[in-house]
């Protein structure tokens, strides 16, 4: 997992980069704190937690684009700010009602930020943060059994939000910011609740340089490739099944197995090949369909008998086929997509808590020099709820 989601936070920097200069006009460095607040959705917490507020604090380098630059795609986006951030999250310090506990998140992300407005001394707009995070409280059978949001130390990062900045002098820049964090392990291992929560931050920005003029200029548009297209991919992922961490709880009390701290559900892997077939009617966006194939390692039978007692009269499959519909959003040679879709044929048993559409969110970077080649990763999930699996990928576009 820890290679998937560094693999994220190269792909979300990589494009927005590509032929941007690395030199003291276009870097800074920012330090701040956060206070937090652990979101509590459905009364999940309330066994483990008995107060909800924490703090923390980050640094980040970043990397602005500039007029100067002479980038349409960066023009196009209000210039936004690139940056490597790394950043901590004192939730082990939150009071708790028993020896089960979180412990303090640290986190390291890949940070892009652009503004909708700019007036004077003051701008405006959203961020997003994606990267990878350590924490060293996890859900252990015996010593930690209440801690059903974290099944693993390594989790992923996502943060989103809006940021207000004010410049002090033309190289300090003072930053408020409101985010929503989200932990998980995106059900590499169970169980995977995801701590969520909701901050207010403050901090200094440190430009190397005076920054300049950031008003947009009239650049000639660069052309594209309008029209249809077809994107054929690979993937390879793993998902722990909740279900599975269940019947092994049931086996336990059955006396037929012994609980350890040590004993885990095992991954189970997912194999994914796919083609869709999109129409880009602009520099920014596409819009297509697509259908995909996939093999889904699985023992949903055993758990089906363990659980139920009985075995699903539908039978089981270990093979998905699913339809969706996709939107992408483009900047230079990295985009981003959003999917909506629905398995046409898929059986899973009687205790699987699949559902019959899914949902998927990922980027993907075209590889300079490499005809239609990319790297992707994507995010499955099913009801806009928890992660189902992590999917890195390579395609071919046509």
């Amino acid at each position: 997992m820890r290679r998937n989601l560094l693999l994220v936070i190269l792909l979300l920097v990589a494009g927005p980069l590509y032929a941007q200069r690395f030199d003291k006009e276009h870097i800074s460095v920012f330090a701040g704190g956060r206070y937090s607040h652990i979101l509590d959705g459905h009364g999940m917490c309330r066994d483990l937690l008995s107060t909800y507020d924490t703090g923390g604090a980050g640094v980040l380098v970043g990397l602005h684009t500039h007029p100067s630059d002479s980038s349409w795609w960066a023009n196009a986006f209000n210039y936004p700010t690139i940056s490597l951030g790394f950043s901590w999250n004192h939730t082990g310090g939150l009071s708790f009602r028993n020896a089960s506990r979180l412990g303090d998140f640290y986190n390291l992300y890949g940070r892009m930020q652009f503004d909708i407005v700019r007036a004077g001394w003051f701008s405006f707009g959203p961020a997003l943060e994606v990267g990878i995070a350590f924490t060293p409280k996890y859900f252990q059978y015996i010593s930690n059994p209440l801690n059903k949001f974290i099944g693993s130390p390594v989790e992923g990062y996502l943060g989103g939000g809006m940021e207000l900045k004010f410049m002090l002098h033309p190289q300090w820049q003072l930053s408020l910011d409101v985010t929503l964090i989200h932990h998980s392990d995106g059900m590499t291992r169970v169980p995977n609740w995801g701590v969520n929560e909701v901050t207010a931050g403050a901090g200094i920005r440190y430009f190397l340089s005076p920054v300049p003029d950031m008003k947009r200029v009239r650049l000639d548009k660069p052309a594209f490739p309008k029209g249809l297209r077809w994107n054929v991919y690979t993937a390879v992922a793993v998902h722990a099944c909740d279900t599975e961490r269940k019947a092994q709880a049931q086996r336990a009390e059955n006396g037929e197995i012994v609980l350890t701290d040590k004993l885990t559900v095992p991954p189970r892997i997912r194999a994914i090949v796919g083609v869709e077939a999109t129409y880009r009617y602009a520099r920014m966006f596409s819009t297509g369909i697509g259908v995909e194939g996939m093999y889904a390692a699985n023992r949903y039978r055993e758990t089906d008998l363990i659980l139920r007692g009985e075995t699903d009269p539908k039978g089981y499959s270990p093979f998905f086929v699913s339809v969706f519909l996709t939107q992408e959003f483009h900047y230079d040679r990295l985009s981003i997509h959003a999917q909506f879709g629905v398995y046409a044929f898929k059986r899973t048993g009687l205790t699987e808590d699949i559902g019959r559409c899914f949902q998927r969110i990922g980027l993907r970077y075209h590889v300079p020099r490499c005809g239609g080649l990319y790297l992707g990763f994507d995010m499955r999930t099913h009801k806009f709820d928890r992660s189902y699996c992590l999917e890195p990928h390579i395609g071919y576009t046509f």
